[in-house]
């Protein structure tokens, strides 16, 4: 049994649907072993099951099997479908927010990690809109690492600015030190890229993707930084934020264990290239649930006959 916030019942799938599902997870959870190997025995990458468009029933199905990770694109969507099932999941955002949806994503009770942050605007209204209590929300900052104009995301970081003058930070570092010391509703995880395809497509065992190693490289520069210019005397402490909660005493930014900076890279098509190289958090839609369909297909009325 689980519970919901509107104690609703979900249809469920046929047994071939349900046999489908379970067999892809399964698949998919072998490959993400098999790409860590024996590393890391204790710190094993987080599977994010990207649920676009696909049915509440589909989740479940998952859900029930282990997956307590899923991540969703667009908040409206994200919001129904939290209404009905189980408040035990760990709901991702991993689309691009709008500040005026700010408040509606922060009314979901298990909202655990918004992955798409790239501005201070847009931070300023997550931190505003979450609930006074509630425990500090997961954040990580959008990096465009292959530079595509089609892509969000601040550029890469590949060295350290000398001055702590904000005139000449980097966009990347003036949000994170921005998030670190004015949001305090927020906790800096990491960095999340969506790597370019062609790059997906043309690595091989023996090649390093670009945009992975970008990501790796920006994330060791912060993570210096941030050490270097917040840490001193109080910055790499554990510091109080909200009183009474279960996280009273955390990190200022990364694993509270010592302020290591995650990195959420790797999707379908890439993400064991992406474990290899050194991914915490892979977002794996199609190759969980099947082919989606369109938006388009999803709003085109059924003909009626």
């Amino acid at each position: 049994m689980y519970t919901t916030s509107t104690n609703s019942e979900i249809p469920k799938v046929t047994v071939e649907r349900t046999a489908e599902i379970r067999e892809s997870l399964a698949g998919i959870r072998a490959r993400v072993a098999e790409a860590v190997g024996a590393s890391s025995p204790t710190e094993r990458p987080k599977l994010v099951a990207v649920s676009k468009y696909k049915p509440s029933a589909d989740i479940l199905v998952c859900y029930e099997y282990g997956q307590k990770d899923f991540g969703e694109n667009y908040v409206q969507e994200l919001v129904d479908k939290a209404k009905e099932l189980p408040l035990e999941i760990r709901w991702h955002f991993i689309g691009t927010l709008q500040s005026n949806k700010a408040k509606l994503l922060a009314s979901i009770p298990n909202l655990h990690t918004v992955q798409t942050i790239s501005s201070a605007k847009m931070a300023n209204a997550l931190h505003k809109a979450l609930p006074s209590g509630r425990t500090p929300l997961n954040v990580l900052l959008q990096v465009n690492t292959s530079g595509e104009d089609a892509k969000s995301g601040l550029p890469p970081l590949t060295s350290l600015s000398p001055s702590s003058n904000r005139s000449e930070l980097s966009d990347l570092q003036q949000l994170a030190k921005h998030i670190v010391i004015s949001c305090p509703n927020l906790h800096l995880q990491g960095l999340m890229t969506i790597g370019a395809l062609d790059l997906s497509i043309s690595a091989n065992e023996t090649e390093r993707n670009a945009d992975f190693e970008r990501l790796k490289e920006t994330r060791d520069a912060l993570e210096v930084w941030l050490q270097t210019e917040l840490a001193p005397g109080r910055g790499s402490e554990a510091i109080d934020t909200n009183e009474g909660s279960d996280r009273s005493k955390c990190w200022r930014w990364g694993e509270e264990s010592g302020g290591k900076l995650l990195l959420s890279m790797g999707m379908s098509s890439d993400f064991d290239a992406a474990l290899k190289a050194g991914s915490d958090i892979v977002r794996v839609g199609t190759g969980i649930f099947g082919s989606r369909k369109t938006k388009d297909e999803i709003k085109q009325p059924k003909a009626v006959s």
